[in-house]
């Protein structure tokens, strides 16, 4: 009894190191599958959320990203919109513009950014908008993002 059960024990260790090796080197695609499954995302809060509109400029590109308000459960009170510039020969030294956040034809802000120290400003057009919540270099582009009252 003793050496069947050693026998099954073995057996199940040599049948288990392959099993093994296939999860660990099968991880990403794994991980993209059970994703892909589930249906789950990066929470906008991270990642900006989806570019809405893109505004085509002389060597650069002003991306304007959904607002986002998500919260756990339902909207927030407050939220952001990402606005993202990317280029693919360099940034100009300073970028000025004013944007329509809402694709109504009006401009809602302006945003004037130094590319070369990473200071931004925002001048609110509309009510909802309350001010910048930050500005930050990525490896390929610069990115604003002005907070939003949700209304």
């Amino acid at each position: 009894m003793k050496k069947l059960q050693a026998t099954l024990g073995h057996t199940w260790a040599i049948l288990a190191i392959p099993l093994a090796l296939a999860t660990l080197l099968g991880m990403s695609f794994w991980s993209q599958r059970l994703v892909a499954v589930t249906g789950l995302t990066v929470s906008p809060w991270l990642t900006g959320g989806p570019v809405v509109r893109t505004i085509e400029h002389d060597g650069y590109r002003t991306a304007i990203h959904r607002p986002v308000f998500d919260g756990l459960i339902g909207q927030t009170r407050e939220g952001f919109v990402q606005i993202a510039w990317s280029a693919r020969q360099g940034l100009p030294p300073r970028i000025d513009e004013e944007i329509d956040l809402d694709g109504d034809g009006q401009a809602d802000v302006r945003v004037e950014l130094d590319t070369t120290s990473g200071r931004a400003v925002v001048t609110p057009y509309a009510g909802q908008v309350l001010g910048l919540e930050g500005a930050y270099q990525l490896e390929d582009s610069w990115v604003v993002r002005v907070r939003l009252r949700n209304e």
